[in-house]
């Protein structure tokens, strides 16, 4: 979700400013440190407290597809700490929840996944295992998974499928 907000904000800031009504502003005209067009709970605090230039040189970074994800989380990490100040704290919390929101979905899914076929936990691990493994990029693990979604059997499939709603 994160990527998805940054790269609707990366977009914003290379087209014209406008009000939460579509209405291009001037550059004159003050402006809120929230990015344009977002409700307030879908911009993470850190961002809302960084300034332009900070905002768009992580946005550059988390939207940057070829950077394998443990680097990545480094690199975010070393962003906020160069920041500093209240985006550094801001930052560390937001990373803290989605910390947290990951161990507990992952728990929720170890629960339901004990309830499955031996052939679909054989296809979560594979899966899981690759969305876990930080040597990767964002565009390898779409891709690798992609192409084990596609070798499983319709049943596998529609199991895990299932499992994870």
């Amino acid at each position: 979700m994160l990527l998805r907000i940054c790269a609707a904000v990366m977009l914003l800031a290379l087209t014209s400013a406008t009000d939460r009504k579509g209405t291009v502003t001037s550059d004159e005209e003050e402006t809120s440190k929230e990015p344009m067009g977002f409700k307030t709970a879908d911009t993470p605090e850190f961002l809302k407290l960084a300034s332009d230039s900070a905002r768009k040189e992580y946005i550059e970074l988390e939207s940057n597809m070829n950077v394998p994800l443990g680097a990545m989380r480094i690199a975010q990490d070393a962003w906020a700490k160069k920041i500093g100040g209240s985006v550094l704290t801001a930052y560390q919390e937001h990373m803290a929840a989605q910390d947290l929101a990951k161990e507990t979905e992952d728990a929720r899914m170890n629960r339901t996944v004990e309830n499955l076929s031996p052939a679909a936990q054989a296809a979560d691990r594979v899966i899981r295992g690759i969305y876990s493994n930080e040597t990767l990029t964002k565009k390898q693990i779409n891709t690798e998974v992609s192409k084990k979604m596609k070798k499983l059997p319709r049943k596998v499939l529609n199991e895990l499928t299932l499992a994870s709603q």
